[in-house]
């Protein structure tokens, strides 16, 4: 026991006492309420981290140094947009890579807050501050200062019904002509009583003689396009 108590001494006499941060430092008495529920902030997610590893090293568990870096993977101050990527090992070697981006219309100071995101986000992914961190739920976006997002509800969609079914366009269905005018036609769709108006109006405006015979769907189209251009002309002309 008196070895154990020497070389336990030993251990910590190896670090300055300043140097560990307080044992009494509890995270659980540095949340704050966002939106009705516990939340965590980046700078306390960052001191619980530096104090479990500290204390792991002066109790002589830790494997490797620990390592926190970020690191800005993009950057454009005219658009205001940054992007950072942070990448945080403990001692013990577990690690975790996590990115964070912000725009200024969100954040004046985006460039830090996407730094800060990205830190924040790779803490949580190794267990500090999980429980606490309501930017990981889908369809939140907070940082260190939240932003306000607002939910749209969506109305479900509504079933198909024999009510709500889309009726077929009248107007817009050929008119089937006889037998006899189809074949004569070579078989081809004759033209719609829609189509046979619109030439009879602009044969009158022009005063010229309607079309004899039955018409084709695509020669009374023709001839439309044939009439309207007339039509155009002798107005501009008057």
């Amino acid at each position: 026991m008196a070895e154990n108590e020497r070389v336990e001494g030993e251990k910590h006499a190896v670090f300055p006492q300043n140097w560990q941060i307080a044992s009494d430092y509890d995270p659980n008495n540095h949340l704050m309420n966002l939106k009705g529920r516990d939340y965590l902030n980046v700078q306390n997610r960052l001191l619980w981290f530096i104090r479990d590893q500290r204390s792991f090293i002066a109790l002589g568990l830790a494997r490797m140094s620990y390592v926190i870096r970020t690191e800005l993977v993009e950057m454009d101050r005219e658009v205001g947009f940054a992007h950072f990527k942070t990448y945080v090992r403990d001692v013990l070697g577990n690690e975790s890579t996590m990115y964070g981006s912000e725009a200024a219309k969100d954040f004046p100071d985006f460039a830090e807050k996407a730094s800060t995101k990205s830190l924040g986000r790779a803490l949580l992914s190794l267990g500090y501050g999980t429980a606490f961190a309501p930017e990981m739920d889908e369809g939140e976006r907070v940082v260190d200062a939240p932003a306000e997002r607002r939910r749209v509800a969506v109305p479900p969609r509504p079933q198909p019904t024999a009510a709500r079914l889309p009726q077929p366009a009248v107007a817009e269905t050929p008119r089937v002509m006889p037998a006899t005018a189809a074949s004569a036609s070579g078989g081809e769709q004759p033209a719609t009583e829609q189509q046979l108006i619109s030439i009879r109006k602009l044969c009158a405006a022009l005063d010229k003689p309607e079309p004899e015979g039955g018409l084709t769907y695509p020669q009374a189209r023709t001839l439309i396009t044939r009439l309207s251009g007339e039509y155009q002309r002798t107005r501009r002309a008057s």
